[in-house]
């Protein structure tokens, strides 16, 4: 096996972790609230983290900087929002809006990496937006529906700036599963502030299955496929990476669709196209916009 056929067996293994897991979260949240979800994430992830490091004896470290505990404290708002998005949508609606990560991530690029946006990308973005609306299903739950796809696209916001930031921070001193520990442990912090305004930091209500269920989300997700991303990446040009995981949510979609059918019509059939093929066309466009730098 090459360095390119590498590359793709860890890209798909991703995508499949990060299509499973909104379902299984989804069916987790039946049973516990989204504050509980997010605490039984964050606490997951580290425990992974550090267990990650013992096996392959490389002690984790704490990175306690300025810049950590800011990723970490929108790291914190993009957990929370995610599972009270999650709460209020199908996996197949959270799958096509999560989309939107690749938006957030060209313009942020833009505005904290000073990166510039050609007409065609600002094209492809509006398209992307556009399709988003379209997607959002029109039924008697509409309240529930804008008010879960607005929190979808603030939850793919604030993962989009976390990212920019471990960006920043990452350095060839620096591990990435050190960096995912710390980031997690901080997260926590604000995740349990979180559960206290909520009023239920000291709540011992957790259902055994619902807590399984985020559980394993959380390593799916959270942990394996973010991982798996990085591995892939070793081998893969971002872009090439990047094209392949626009497809995400069709994969969520067939996925969950037995589970939680949403009504298929022409408007959202349209804005799902329209949202996903501009999205692929923005990853087109920058990775080819990238390979004529070098």
């Amino acid at each position: 096996m090459n360095e390119l056929q590498k590359g793709h067996m860890f890209n798909l293994l991703s995508v499949l972790m990060m299509a499973v897991g909104p379902l299984l979260s989804k069916f987790g949240l039946l049973e516990i609230s989204p504050t509980k979800a997010s605490i039984i994430n964050t606490i997951t992830v580290i425990l992974a983290s550090y267990l990650l490091g013992l096996v392959l004896r490389r002690k984790v470290n704490f990175y306690f900087e300025k810049e950590i505990i800011l990723l970490a404290l929108f790291n914190s708002i993009g957990v929370i929002f995610l599972f009270l998005s999650t709460n209020l949508l199908s996996p197949v609606e959270i799958g096509f809006i999560g989309r939107f990560y690749t938006v957030f991530a060209v313009l942020l690029s833009v505005l904290i990496l000073k990166e510039r946006l050609s007409k065609n990308e600002i094209i492809f973005i509006t398209l992307a937006i556009f399709g988003a609306f379209l997607f959002v299903d029109k039924g008697d739950n509409l309240q529930s529906n804008m008010l879960g796809s607005f929190f979808a696209v603030l939850y793919t916001f604030f993962f989009a700036l976390t990212n920019i930031f471990i960006k920043k921070t990452m350095s060839k001193d620096r591990d990435s599963n050190s960096i995912l520990f710390t980031n997690n442990c901080i997260t926590l912090v604000f995740v349990l502030l979180y559960a206290m305004v909520k009023g239920e930091f000291l709540s011992l209500d957790y259902s055994l299955t619902g807590t399984g269920y985020i559980v394993l989300s959380s390593l799916l997700t959270g942990f394996l496929g973010t991982l798996l991303l990085y591995k892939a990446l070793e081998h893969l040009r971002f872009s090439i990476a990047n094209v392949t995981r626009a497809f995400s949510p069709l994969l969520l979609a067939l996925i969950s669709f037995p589970f939680f059918p949403i009504e298929i019509t022409i408007q959202n059939t349209f804005g799902a196209i329209v949202l996903v093929v501009s999205i692929l066309l923005l990853s087109l466009g920058k990775g080819n916009k990238e390979k004529s730098k070098t």
